[in-house]
């Protein structure tokens, strides 16, 4: 169905990346169809990956060709947090307030805490956002999660219930899914501005992989597929990936489930479960996530 795919390593870093490769960074991979050389790209800033990734789709789409991309973040929250904050569904009117209120410079610098105590302050009870240093003091931001109470969402997306990821609440430390997702969603709304009719975004858009758009948007989770926390296990398998490192080792290899997944009948039947359908369009669906039989 593709003839170019990219799979996005995403990072809430506030400073940019070492000079060096390194973990926890932002890595691009993509490859075309029939394409045997491929390597992740290793960004030291969100500004600096998302200029690259734009100048791609556009040259891309110059050549007539169909492109599929995965951001590793989640694109929506649990259900009912959209409703309540812009009395609908159109999660791009989320997006866009986002994007107009996150500050992401080109060194990484972003003021992600302060817009999380924003979104909490409009919420019932503390909460649902969590998580920041110790030493920033916000009136709407508690530092821990066990002091949310009575802001009356869910903890995990239906999606989340199947897999390991944490919650998208939390703001810091370790699995901080919560930052990527802050930081990563004004991105999604500047790709619906610049792209307009020709990009479609998974699964909010009913056209996205059955119609005819040219760019279409979806969320991975590369550790669904290959575990992370197997220290070197990746790296050993796959000595070709030429940087030391699982997160580029993981997008190295998800861009072959993208550009593959839809050769498999079994997959497709996977992609959203319709019972489920008005749920998942409100908080989104991570792309191959399997239901567990009874869920």
């Amino acid at each position: 169905m593709f003839d170019h795919v990219f799979a996005i390593d995403w990072s809430a870093r506030s400073r940019p990346s070492p000079k060096k490769p390194s973990p926890d960074s932002i890595f691009i991979a993509q490859k075309d169809a029939g394409n045997a050389e491929y390597h992740p790209k290793y960004f030291r800033t969100r500004l600096s990956a998302y200029d690259y990734l734009r100048v791609e789709l556009k040259n891309n789409l110059t050549q007539g060709k169909r492109q599929l991309v995965g951001f590793d973040f989640a694109f929506g929250f649990p259900t009912g947090f959209l409703s309540n904050f812009v009395g609908g569904n159109d999660v791009r009117l989320l997006w866009k307030w986002l994007f107009e209120r996150i500050e992401d410079d080109d060194a990484n610098s972003n003021n992600r805490f302060l817009v999380a105590d924003k979104l909490n302050s409009l919420c019932n009870g503390i909460g649902p956002f969590w998580g920041c240093p110790v030493n920033l003091k916000l009136p709407n931001l508690p530092v821990k999660g066990t002091d949310c109470k009575d802001h009356g969402f869910p903890q995990f997306r239906l999606c989340e219930l199947f897999t390991a990821a944490q919650s998208v609440w939390k703001l810091y430390t370790t699995g901080a899914v919560g930052s990527q997702t802050l930081l990563g969603l004004p991105y999604l709304y500047q790709l619906a501005s610049e792209f307009g009719e020709e990009i479609a975004f998974w699964p909010f858009d009913d056209d996205a992989f059955l119609g005819n758009k040219k760019i279409v948007v979806c969320e991975i989770y590369p550790s669904m597929f290959f575990d992370r926390n197997a220290q070197g296990r990746l790296i050993e398998v796959y000595p070709e990936q030429q940087y030391n490192i699982n997160d580029a080792t993981q997008v190295y290899l998800m861009v072959e489930v993208l550009l593959n997944a839809f050769e498999y009948p079994w997959f497709q039947s996977y992609l959203i479960p319709n019972n489920y359908s008005k749920q998942i369009c409100e908080e989104g669906w991570i792309f191959g996530q399997r239901m567990e039989s009874g869920g």
